[in-house]
């Protein structure tokens, strides 16, 4: 999946790159602060963000990042109990759904600079801030062995925390609804550093559409128990790429602000 999102992007920038050919000779726009959203797929999850930029410089902006991602552990795989016949897919062995939220400040560069609105700008950006990790504990329909059910197609439930001692995957009809344990939430503060690369292709000065792609890494004062049977980390690294659309303020056009 990610060789192919790379390979569209490396073809979207070679599409852009050859389009530079006119210049543009009008005087560069001078763009405000920056309102902004993000889509973002992680190699272990995938996220939202909203971005809010000040203008430093006519080449630097001030960032304001906010996020929220929803992370899988790498080890986790979903199955289905094939006793019964039912679609129910599960993770087994999984103890916690686990969110996080960001809040950071940075500062992005702009290191290349479009020759005309057509154009590709390119910048780059780093940050750090504090990180929130949500952990919401799964319940499990757990097959009441005690109490059968007449209809050997559909077993009589109960939901139960999953225990590694006790279940197998033969003992899990599916998971239980999403809201199961929400009032048993945990909550553990950490740290995060974020830093990339932001490819600007939009046509007009005002809007914002970019790709973005570089590195997250988060650590916790704990270890995050997100699965039972593999080992869990205090720490997260992943790769990321998004889709990044928005806009600026245009103070005014026959004004530039000098890269001091």
């Amino acid at each position: 999946m990610y060789n192919r999102i790379t390979l569209f992007i490396l073809l979207t920038f070679s599409v852009k790159a050859f389009s530079q050919g006119e210049l543009n000779n009008e005087t560069r726009v001078v763009s405000g602060n920056e309102k902004s959203y993000a889509l973002l797929i992680n190699s272990n999850g995938w996220g939202l963000n909203y971005r809010y930029g000040k203008r430093i410089t006519g080449f630097k902006k001030r960032l304001f990042d906010f996020d929220f991602s929803y992370i899988k552990h790498p080890k986790e795989i979903r199955i289905q109990n094939t006793y019964y016949d039912n679609q129910k897919r599960f993770v087994f062995g999984k103890l916690n759904i686990l969110f996080t939220l960001k809040a950071s400040i940075g500062k992005q560069k702009e290191v290349y600079s479009k020759f005309d609105k057509g154009g590709i700008a390119i910048k780059y950006f780093y940050e750090g801030g504090f990180s929130l990790a949500i952990l919401k504990p799964i319940y499990y329909e757990v097959v009441d062995q005690s109490n059968p059910n007449p209809n050997p197609n559909t077993p009589n439930v109960i939901d139960k925390l999953f225990d590694y001692n006790i279940h197998s995957p033969a003992d899990i009809y599916g998971r239980s609804s999403f809201f199961k344990g929400i009032t048993e939430t945990k909550f553990k503060p950490g740290l995060f550093v974020k830093a990339g690369l932001s490819f600007v292709y939009s046509n007009q000065y005002e809007k914002i559409n970019a790709l973005e792609t570089g590195l997250i890494f988060d650590i916790y004062n704990k270890e995050l128990p997100i699965m039972a049977t593999a080992q869990n980390q205090n720490y997260l690294i992943s790769i990321f790429i998004s889709y990044r659309f928005g806009k600026v303020g245009i103070k005014n056009k026959n004004e530039f602000v000098p890269d001091n």
